[in-house]
């Protein structure tokens, strides 16, 4: 493992870290969810407050005629009174306990939302990496194209070809230009997408500079779900929350039983004595907490089903899991030889267009066999830049799932050696 320090653009060599680095630490999703937490721990701190005694101070001052033998005292009475919680049947408990799982929920989301952002820069990476390179195939083929236009054209001025050789040039130039002008809007999209996750402007200079490839996962796929498993955020967020429901249940049911407290007080003044000395009182209060009817028993079966739903959000997010470690798996797995196939095909397509340009000015290959094997060309090249993006998309968020490629303040920690895809004997 090798560790890149630091979000300084372009510290690493590698501008796809340095985006990961920066959009981790920048965006305000990351400051949401850290506000977040801080809000969390301290409603972990105002469950433990709930052991302390509640103090109380009332003070009424009273004005009554002289006829109300109620108020025929002092006009003034001062209570000072502390409530010391002694049983709670399990609410105390049960409500740091919610708070605990809320807390380590919202350390979760952290960490969830710093992962979905780092594989939306990865996406929006792989992308632009797609049309970049699916740019460059389009513009050779263009220069190619417009060749090939020009040298049809001599030949119809020489009585050579038809002019309808031309007209097929010309429309296979326009439709090739066509795709340029996609790609060049894919291109310009993705790093608008890539600006806005980082938080400063992207260009593709600064990318091309230090094109990132595909990283080396050579674990079976079963290793990578278990990784996956015991690394991911949202099952870690989804656990957190059956954690907190299983808690108010606890809480819900303590609702039903009574509440057993210490209650002292200190009385300065009295209503209905005149004069009267400080009185101090110790109380057993027995406390019913029982909400209207039967809505007490309502709450509980409220947080059993609350919770049986969390249960079943984490057997969801497992096999939703499971599916994206797969799929991409599969995708590592056959892009190896795809990739191979295309580079193959790509070399062989450069020796036809060769062969078949020398054929048709010796009149064994007809013009549109010509221009046929040109767009061939310029189709493998556009299918590699599509497969090389995919390709380095899977590899890197298969990496980030699986925490072998791990996200925080400031550091990211990458797999090393020879960046490749997973052969089909490691699947």
């Amino acid at each position: 493992m090798v560790w890149l320090s630091g979000i300084a653009w372009g510290q690493t060599g590698h501008a796809l870290p340095d985006l990961l680095a920066m959009a981790v630490t920048t965006h305000p999703t990351i400051q949401t969810q850290q506000a977040l937490i801080g809000a969390a721990q301290q409603g972990v701190s105002n469950a433990r407050w709930q052991y302390f005694p509640t103090p109380s101070l009332s003070a009424q001052s009273a004005k009554a005629s002289s006829t109300d033998t109620s108020y025929a005292g002092d006009t003034n009475v001062t209570v000072l009174a502390l409530t010391q919680p002694l049983w709670s049947g399990g609410r105390i408990e049960a409500g740091i306990d919610k708070a605990q799982a809320y807390a380590e929920a919202a350390q979760a989301s952290l960490t969830e939302a710093q992962q979905q952002l780092a594989i939306r820069v990865v996406q929006a990476y792989g992308d632009w990496l797609s049309a970049h390179r699916k740019r460059t195939a389009f513009q050779v083929g263009q220069a190619q194209h417009i060749r090939l236009k020009d040298q049809v054209a001599r030949r119809i001025q020489e009585g050579q070809a038809p002019a309808s050789d031309l007209a097929l040039a010309q429309s296979r130039l326009a439709s090739l230009n066509a795709d340029l002008a996609m790609a060049s809007t894919q291109e310009e999209v993705s790093l608008a997408r890539l600006s806005q996750l980082v938080g400063k402007p992207v260009t593709g200079k600064t990318l091309s500079a230090s094109l990132a490839e595909p990283l080396q996962l050579s674990d079976r796929v079963t290793d990578l779900l278990t990784q996956a498993q015991s690394h991911s955020p949202t099952l870690a967020r989804a656990r957190s929350n059956a954690q907190a429901q299983l808690a108010t249940i606890q809480e819900a049911k303590s609702a039903t039983l009574p509440e057993v407290s210490l209650r002292l007080e200190n009385q300065r003044g009295n209503f209905n004595y005149s004069g009267s000395a400080q009185q101090s009182r110790a109380f057993i209060n027995v406390t019913s907490r029982l909400g209207a009817g039967l809505s007490s028993f309502a709450a509980v079966n409220e947080a059993v089903q609350r919770h049986a739903a969390a249960l079943a959000e984490i057997e969801s997010q497992q096999r939703s899991l499971a599916e994206q470690i797969t799929t991409d798996h599969a995708l590592l797995v056959t892009s190896q030889s795809r990739r191979q196939a295309l580079q193959q095909s790509a070399e062989l397509a450069d020796q036809v267009l060769a062969s078949w340009d020398r054929q048709y000015l010796s009149g064994r290959k007809s013009w549109q066999d010509l221009m046929n094997s040109a767009r061939e060309q310029v189709q493998v090249q556009a299918q590699i830049a599509d497969l090389e993006g995919s390709q380095l998309v899977a590899s890197w968020r298969l990496a980030l799932i699986t925490g072998q490629l791990q996200i925080s303040t400031g550091q990211l920690q990458i797999p090393t050696g020879q960046p490749q895809a997973p052969t089909a004997e490691q699947k």
